[in-house]
């Protein structure tokens, strides 16, 4: 989510696992394959619960230039009868213009933008290595829009970003509009979703890989509550929309590449950077370099407000082997196995 991410946009095959049904009958069939619930949010208290989730309040666009402000205000960020709403809005909103967490961070350098929002995460109060990650959510539609249920590195210890990793659980730009779509036939809307990582070394010379996939019978994750899961172990990283496990990357796929404390160029050891604590982040941005840039492009102002809605977020952990996180996972091997890239020679690096 932090920079433009433009996956490669093939369509996974995607094959149902043994299904979990009614969501209150979820926790049970996981934990017949092991996993263990460890943190979860049921949004069932009237407000937002502040010692598991923080607000990001900026104006700083992501790195993407995007177009909204984040904010603490109701409005754009409530629970209503059970669900999270995390609401972009059209409306003139001023607020830093720099990311909370910039070394050189300065609140007295503000920007204005158009459209407001809201950014959740769980930084130093959810905190997990390996683990399965799902999340029951309906996504919003129209230009513009860009929903995103994804993970961040909570110290970067391989470096800045990505070089130290990024775990996209789920996103989905423009839900609804026109399909740009290679295989896309004449007329077809967009409801796609996409699951990706971000790896390599300091931004610009990250790379990111993943997959899309579309619900059967051209269902929009936009009319109604989907499944979202992400399962994370030792060297491998799977994706699954409603029980259908549709992507697989593995750490033969990624890599981390950074400088020590000599000014010296290392390789990350063993499965780096995906082998250290991520933290979980809901957010709707509005515009930017991905959904700006694709279908229709730009942002219809009309589409405005949309809404994030989320059920639930539950974190599981497997109780076979919490040290590597394998053996409660549930795969497929049919599902697409992502390529991803390989590290380049340190010898060219050196010499670049």
């Amino acid at each position: 989510m932090v920079k433009p991410i433009l996956t490669t946009f093939c369509l996974a095959a995607g094959y149902l696992l043994a299904p979990l049904a009614a969501s209150d009958s979820v926790d049970d069939r996981l934990s017949e394959r092991g996993w263990h619930k460890v943190w979860s949010d049921e949004f069932d208290a009237a407000e937002i619960d502040l010692s598991q989730w923080s607000f990001e309040q900026n104006c700083w666009g992501g790195g993407n230039g995007e177009s909204q402000c984040y904010t603490n205000n109701a409005k754009n960020a409530h629970v209503e009868e059970g669900i999270l709403k995390l609401v972009a809005r059209r409306e003139t909103v001023s607020g830093a213009a720099q990311n909370e967490d910039s070394a050189d961070y300065d609140p007295a350098l503000t920007v204005t933008k158009g459209y407001s929002s809201a950014r959740l995460r769980t930084l130093n109060k959810g905190d997990w290595t390996y683990g399965r990650f799902e999340i029951r959510a309906k996504l919003p539609s129209g230009q513009g829009t860009w929903p995103a249920i994804w993970m961040l590195p909570t110290d970067y210890v391989y470096g800045g970003w990505a070089a130290s990793g990024e775990i996209d659980i789920v996103e989905a730009v423009n839900l609804g509009t026109r399909s740009d779509a290679a295989d896309a036939k004449d007329g077809e809307r967009e409801t796609r979703v996409h699951g990706s990582l971000h790896y390599g070394q300091a931004w610009p010379n990250n790379v990111h890989s993943g997959s899309s996939y579309r619900l059967p019978n051209g269902a929009s994750p936009a009319e109604g509550f989907h499944r979202y899961a992400m399962e994370w172990q030792a060297g491998e990283i799977r994706w699954y929309l409603d029980d259908v496990h549709y992507a697989t990357a593995r750490s033969a796929g990624w890599y981390s590449q950074y400088q020590d404390q000599y000014a010296e160029w290392v390789n990350g050891p063993g499965t780096a950077p995906f082998d250290q604590a991520f933290h979980l982040i809901l957010n709707l941005a509005v515009g930017g370099a991905w959904a700006g840039a694709v279908n229709q492009t730009g942002i219809d102002a009309a589409a405005f407000p949309q809404t994030l809605a989320v059920d639930y977020v539950r974190v599981y952990q497997c109780r076979e082997n919490k040290i590597n996180g394998r053996g409660c996972g549930a795969s497929d091997s049919r599902a697409e196995v992502v390529l991803g890239h390989t590290a380049p020679t340190l010898r060219s690096i050196e010499t670049r």
